[in-house]
């Protein structure tokens, strides 16, 4: 993270019923919830820790609100790597090793928190997966929405409902996307 930047954009971004705050340093999100007070709570410690300051609200649409736009309408299906935030930064290492693990999670798919606190060698540490989902940063970007309980789906930061919701829009998006895949074979074929 450059040393030299003094101010953020923090911005609301909302698709259908799925609301989202995001805080983004230099033009690249730092941060992006689905919890209004985790958003305050975010920018209180960009203040208080970095001496940060909030930008005026811009004019145009913010450069990330585009890929956020193609991720919602079904044209993107992941972020690109991002610069290091600071939010990242302060987690411990066992967090950060959670949120690359989820990172690698396909668009559309889902783990449980048992099958990832496997996957990084520690069968006995779902729960400890589960904080750590629930401390991520970059929701949607790091897709801890994909993560769900063995007997359903979990808690998530922005509520159930939301997190029922990005979970059918993803499986919308791959069954409207199959649907057209099949209608083009269709056609191709005759």
């Amino acid at each position: 993270m450059p040393d030299h930047a003094t101010h953020y954009l923090a911005f609301p971004y909302a698709f259908r019923e799925i609301r989202c705050q995001i805080i983004c340093l230099e033009g690249f999100p730092i941060h992006l919830t689905f919890s209004p007070e985790r958003h305050e709570m975010a920018k209180q410690w960009l203040h208080t820790r970095l001496g940060m300051a909030d930008m005026p609200a811009p004019t145009c649409s913010p450069c990330f609100a585009e890929l956020l736009g193609e991720f919602f309408n079904g044209q993107r299906r992941k972020f690109p790597p991002l610069p290091r935030s600071p939010f990242v930064e302060k987690g411990t290492m066992f967090q950060k090793s959670v949120w690359e693990r989820i990172a690698e999670i396909p668009y559309g798919e889902r783990r449980t928190y048992k099958e990832l606190a496997q996957a990084l060698g520690n069968s006995g540490a779902a729960r400890a997966v589960g904080q750590a989902c629930n401390a991520n940063p970059l929701a949607l970007i790091v897709p801890c929405h994909r993560v769900t309980g063995s007997s359903g789906l979990g808690g998530f930061a922005g509520g159930q409902a939301m997190k029922k919701a990005l979970l059918l829009l993803e499986r919308e998006t791959l069954q409207r996307t199959h649907t057209i895949s099949l209608s083009t074979s269709a056609t191709a074929s005759s």
